[in-house]
Protein backbone atom coordinates (compact mmCIF):
# COMPACT_ATOMS: atom_id res chain seq x y z
CA UNK A 1 0.00 0.00 0.00
CA UNK A 2 1.29 3.27 -1.26
CA UNK A 3 1.32 6.25 1.28
CA UNK A 4 0.70 9.74 1.04
CA UNK A 5 4.04 11.43 0.77
CA UNK A 6 2.84 14.60 1.85
CA UNK A 7 5.29 14.77 4.92
CA UNK A 8 8.50 14.94 3.32
CA UNK A 9 8.98 18.43 4.59
CA UNK A 10 9.36 17.15 7.63
CA UNK A 11 12.89 16.07 6.51
CA UNK A 12 14.07 19.41 6.17
CA UNK A 13 14.56 21.61 9.13
CA UNK A 14 11.23 23.03 11.18
CA UNK A 15 12.19 26.34 11.21
CA UNK A 16 9.48 29.12 11.78
CA UNK A 17 7.70 30.93 9.04
CA UNK A 18 8.97 34.75 10.21
CA UNK A 19 11.70 36.48 8.43
CA UNK A 20 12.91 40.06 8.68
CA UNK A 21 9.22 41.36 9.89
CA UNK A 22 8.79 42.47 13.60
CA UNK A 23 7.24 39.56 15.31
CA UNK A 24 3.74 40.61 16.02
CA UNK A 25 3.06 41.48 12.15
CA UNK A 26 4.46 38.34 11.34
CA UNK A 27 2.34 36.53 13.97
CA UNK A 28 -0.98 38.53 12.66
CA UNK A 29 -0.41 38.56 8.49
CA UNK A 30 1.12 35.01 7.96
CA UNK A 31 -0.78 31.71 8.73
CA UNK A 32 1.55 28.58 8.93
CA UNK A 33 1.83 25.05 9.20
CA UNK A 34 4.54 22.19 8.45
CA UNK A 35 3.53 19.58 5.96
CA UNK A 36 3.62 16.71 8.68
CA UNK A 37 -0.10 18.35 9.44
CA UNK A 38 -1.48 17.76 5.81
CA UNK A 39 -3.93 15.24 6.06
CA UNK A 40 -5.34 14.96 2.06
CA UNK A 41 -5.55 17.01 -1.09
CA UNK A 42 -8.09 17.65 -4.01
CA UNK A 43 -7.62 19.59 -7.37
CA UNK A 44 -9.57 22.50 -7.32
CA UNK A 45 -8.94 23.62 -11.15
CA UNK A 46 -5.67 23.26 -13.59
CA UNK A 47 -3.36 25.51 -11.60
CA UNK A 48 -4.91 24.78 -7.87
CA UNK A 49 -4.47 22.07 -5.27
CA UNK A 50 -6.34 22.58 -1.43
CA UNK A 51 -4.78 20.76 1.15
CA UNK A 52 -6.67 19.86 4.62
CA UNK A 53 -4.25 20.27 7.41
CA UNK A 54 -5.42 18.89 10.50
CA UNK A 55 -8.94 18.31 11.59
CA UNK A 56 -10.50 21.41 9.67
CA UNK A 57 -8.24 24.02 8.39
CA UNK A 58 -7.77 23.93 4.15
CA UNK A 59 -5.44 25.34 2.10
CA UNK A 60 -5.28 26.47 -1.88
CA UNK A 61 -1.98 26.01 -3.41
CA UNK A 62 -1.70 28.03 -6.89
CA UNK A 63 0.93 27.25 -9.68
CA UNK A 64 1.57 28.00 -12.81
CA UNK A 65 1.46 24.54 -14.04
CA UNK A 66 -1.40 22.20 -14.82
CA UNK A 67 -2.09 20.59 -11.90
CA UNK A 68 -4.12 17.75 -13.35
CA UNK A 69 -1.23 16.89 -15.40
CA UNK A 70 0.12 14.94 -12.15
CA UNK A 71 -0.72 11.54 -11.55
CA UNK A 72 -2.65 11.62 -8.44
CA UNK A 73 -2.86 7.81 -7.95
CA UNK A 74 0.92 7.56 -6.63
CA UNK A 75 2.39 9.42 -4.02
CA UNK A 76 2.89 12.97 -3.77
CA UNK A 77 4.53 15.16 -1.64
CA UNK A 78 4.93 19.04 -0.38
CA UNK A 79 8.41 20.53 0.01
CA UNK A 80 9.17 23.73 1.75
CA UNK A 81 12.90 24.83 1.62
CA UNK A 82 12.10 26.27 5.62
CA UNK A 83 10.13 23.77 6.64
CA UNK A 84 7.20 25.86 7.52
CA UNK A 85 4.37 26.47 4.66
CA UNK A 86 2.80 29.88 5.46
CA UNK A 87 -0.35 31.86 3.71
CA UNK A 88 1.36 34.12 0.85
CA UNK A 89 4.08 33.73 -1.56
CA UNK A 90 4.81 30.23 -1.99
CA UNK A 91 8.43 30.78 -2.40
CA UNK A 92 10.56 27.82 -1.92
CA UNK A 93 7.39 25.61 -1.64
CA UNK A 94 6.96 22.82 -4.54
CA UNK A 95 4.37 20.30 -4.90
CA UNK A 96 6.00 17.00 -6.24
CA UNK A 97 4.51 13.73 -7.56
CA UNK A 98 3.74 11.55 -10.18
CA UNK A 99 5.08 9.01 -12.69
CA UNK A 100 7.67 10.16 -13.90
CA UNK A 101 8.03 12.62 -10.92
CA UNK A 102 7.30 16.41 -11.66
CA UNK A 103 7.94 19.30 -9.52
CA UNK A 104 5.95 22.05 -10.00
CA UNK A 105 7.02 24.98 -8.00
CA UNK A 106 4.06 26.50 -5.47
CA UNK A 107 3.31 30.12 -7.04
CA UNK A 108 0.78 31.43 -3.92
CA UNK A 109 -1.01 30.05 -0.77
CA UNK A 110 -4.08 30.94 0.82
CA UNK A 111 -6.47 29.76 3.54
CA UNK A 112 -9.13 28.38 1.67
CA UNK A 113 -13.26 29.99 2.28
CA UNK A 114 -15.30 28.32 4.42
CA UNK A 115 -17.98 25.99 2.79
CA UNK A 116 -20.97 27.65 2.79
CA UNK A 117 -23.40 26.16 5.47
CA UNK A 118 -26.21 24.08 4.44
CA UNK A 119 -29.35 25.44 3.67
CA UNK A 120 -31.68 24.48 7.06
CA UNK A 121 -35.19 25.20 5.65
CA UNK A 122 -36.69 22.00 5.38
Amino acid sequence: MRTIMLALAAAVSLSACATGQGASESASARDCFFAEQINGFEVVDDQSVQIRVGASDRYVLTTLFNTRDLDWSNSIALRSTTGSICTGGGVGVEIIGGDPRRTYPVQSIARAPEPAPEAQNG
